[in-house]
């Protein structure tokens, strides 16, 4: 049961494909490793525009791929090497942004969930007045950048002359600790360790009853947080034994624990998780990973329609139509069968 305090305050949630497409090594995220093509995982990438109307601000959480990742730090062409298979970028999220009409200087900050180059984009095609906030432990960790700092994770330009803003977290949500970004309960910072240093979720409030997970990269696929107790499997191949032998009422699949897991932390990653189960389950609560494949098919897009927004995603049944979409990327489920119970 989660208990998050109660609000008539609200923000509107607009998703983002950020364009990035990417595969990398199954075994570097998940295990057992996803069989079938090359043990690859195939990722697709989003973030979200958030907007307070009340208070008339916008703030970005995550910031997709800069479109030329290669010019990053010399520990991000490390990154790129290690785990990434492939990956293209057609736009930076500053230009979807721009080619929709949106002014940049009226984006008040962005949030990275974390510092992965995946994540951040390239803030210097922001405006200088544009804040960046970020999780705890960051500002120790990762600054100054790069090339002040030679063993930099970031470039300093991305993080210098602009407001850094660590926020406290003095508030407790579902196991959880918390910050109240506009302080009015309409969207929540959540400290959620374990894939790497100041990694942090956001939960929007999008009625005053019901809520979306921003979940970054809390994990990189569903499987590792689905089934749940109370959730099984909607559908039980005679192939799909990894589920099967667990019950069909917990996840097959777990954080990667290998020598080259891209989680800095697995332990308490998978710890992590365990407490989100808690949100996944809840029907007035949407999860959103950022590299859910299935949610960029279902929800209405930013780069196309940036006039829609999901804030009435349980009317439009979004949970329940992509809660098992995970299950396509397993090579034991086919399309047919995969369907879904209601939630």
């Amino acid at each position: 049961m989660v208990e998050i305090p109660t609000s008539q305050a609200t923000v509107t949630v607009k998703v983002i494909d950020t364009t990035l497409r990417m595969a990398c090594d199954s075994d570097a995220f998940i295990e057992p490793s996803i069989g079938g093509a090359n043990n690859a995982l195939h990722m697709k990438t989003m973030c979200f525009l958030v907007h307070n109307h009340e208070q008339n601000k916008s703030i970005l959480f995550d910031c997709g791929s800069r479109k030329d990742p290669w010019q990053g730090s010399p520990y991000t062409r490390k990154m790129l090497r290690n785990h990434v298979r492939s990956f293209d970028v057609e736009k930076g999220v500053d230009e979807v942004l721009q080619d929709t009409g949106f002014d940049l200087t009226e984006l008040d900050a962005i949030i990275w969930s974390h510092w992965h180059w995946d994540h951040i984009g390239d803030s210097t095609r922001f405006p200088k007045s544009t804040k960046l906030v970020v999780g705890p432990g960051f500002i120790d960790h990762f600054t100054p950048g790069w090339p002040k700092n030679p063993e930099g994770v970031l470039l300093g330009s991305d993080i210098e002359d602009r407001d850094l803003v660590e926020p406290t977290y003095p508030l407790e949500i579902g196991g959880f600790k918390a910050h109240d970004y506009f302080g009015d309960r309409s969207f929540y910072l959540l400290d959620v360790p374990g894939h790497a240093v100041g990694h942090i979720c956001g939960l929007a409030r999008t009625t005053p009853t019901t809520f979306v997970f921003l979940g970054g990269d809390c994990c990189h696929f569903a499987g590792t947080l689905r089934p749940a107790v109370g959730y099984p499997v909607p559908c039980c191949p005679d192939s799909a034994s990894k589920m099967r032998a667990q019950g069909m009422e917990s996840p097959g699949y777990c954080i990667s624990t290998s020598s080259r897991s891209a989680y800095c932390d697995p332990d308490t990653a998978q710890k992590s998780i365990e407490n989100l189960m808690a949100f996944d389950t809840n029907p007035n609560i949407f999860t959103c990973l950022a590299h859910d494949n299935i949610l960029l098919d279902i929800l209405p897009l930013f780069n196309t329609a940036p006039e829609r927004n999901i804030n009435d995603w349980k009317e439009q049944e979004y949970k329940k139509r992509a809660y098992w979409g995970f299950l396509r990327e397993i090579p034991e489920f086919t399309s047919a069968d995969i369907s879904v119970s209601s939630r």
